[in-house]
């Protein structure tokens, strides 16, 4: 026989029971609600992008319908767990038509590459909600128009690469706030005013490239502040003034490249000292002058050497015939006398 007092901790036990089974099927349905919710959202956004692609000769975007998950696209990729989309890419697959606002929905992105392609138009400021984004790979494409300031809003983006395509206007100040930028590569637009100083604040940058285009003014000594970088490339603007000093230490660069603008100034004593690891160095085509330094036998791992159609006077120094990696030479040597011997590939 149950006792009043056992009944009464048996209800009580049975109520808790329920209440906890109660609370893991609202937890277990609220999750399933939110992916389900998530899938819906993502296949509506994949139709809009579809949507506004006028020419797709190869038919990439014939897969994007009800027959196949949307995770089973060609060029859509998801993650395991929650299969939402996490990549989305459409390389060199000959397609046209502009970028929908909808992109934007695709809350997981963390890579978009559309390169090589002829996309067009600006880029919806929609992609500012990407907060997992991590690469924005679009070159050689004919988006067009300003550079959204919104793009800082993409705090994880480590790859912005946006070169050949038809940007115009600044760099936008808001650049700055992308803390985890490692390359940016706006080569090939039609982007103009100055070299922004708040690019050096960028510490994460490997990679600096924003040749031909229409800058002008100076090289900011700011620039010098990126200890990480390895390439540089600021050829075919307009830029003019003297290089600061700053700019040629960086213990970690391979690629020094800014040939064909109206710098002045003469190269360093101990340039080889400071860029001891560089590969190309490239800066025709400036108003430089003063002697090569000698300090150039340092560089042992000298791939290409190209100062002409400068100002440069005295001798070419014998160094460069120590010099086991170097391959391409380019002096213009018309105030420069030789004294070399064995170095070939060398164009006076």
């Amino acid at each position: 026989m149950i006792r009043p007092f056992q009944f009464s901790a048996f209800l009580s036990l049975g109520i808790f029971c329920i209440k906890i089974l109660t609370l893991a099927v609202f937890f277990v349905g609220s999750s399933a609600a939110s992916i389900v919710h998530g899938n819906v959202t993502d296949r509506l956004a994949l139709l809009a992008i579809k949507a506004q692609i006028t020419e797709d000769p190869l038919g990439i975007t014939s897969s994007w319908n009800d027959s196949l998950h949307f995770c089973q696209w060609q060029g859509v990729s998801c993650g395991h767990r929650h299969r939402r989309v996490t990549q989305l890419n459409l390389e060199s697959l000959s397609l046209k038509g502009s970028m929908s606002p909808s992109i934007g929905n695709l809350s997981f992105l963390r890579r978009v590459d559309l390169a090589i392609n002829s996309f067009h138009g600006e880029l919806p400021n929609e992609i500012s909600r990407l907060s997992r984004l991590q690469e924005l790979v679009l070159p050689k494409n004919k988006f067009g128009g300003r550079l959204p300031p919104s793009l800082s809003n993409c705090s994880k983006l480590r790859i912005l690469d946006l070169k050949y395509n038809e940007f115009t206007g600044n760099i936008p100040l808001e650049m700055v706030f992308l803390r985890n930028l490692e390359q940016l590569n706006l080569d090939g637009n039609k982007l103009e005013g100055s070299i922004p100083p708040h690019l050096g604040n960028i510490s994460s940058l490997l990679v600096l490239s924003i040749a031909e285009n229409k800058f002008k003014g100076g090289i900011p000594a700011s620039i010098g502040q990126l200890k990480s970088l390895t390439f540089l490339s600021l050829a075919l603007n307009m830029l003019s003034g003297t290089i600061p000093q700053s700019v040629y230490n960086f213990s970690s660069l391979t690629t020094f490249y800014i040939g064909g603008n109206q710098l002045q100034g003469s190269l360093p004593r101990n340039i080889g000292l400071t860029l001891p690891i560089i590969e190309y160095f490239l800066v025709w085509e400036n108003q430089l002058s003063g002697t090569i330094p000698i300090s150039f036998s340092n560089a042992s791992n000298l791939v290409s050497f190209q100062i002409h159609l400068n100002k440069f006077h005295g001798q070419i120094p014998a160094i460069f015939e120590n010099l086991k990696k170097l391959q391409a030479l380019l002096i213009g040597a018309s105030n420069l006398g030789k004294s070399l011997s064995k170095t070939g590939n060398v164009i006076t």
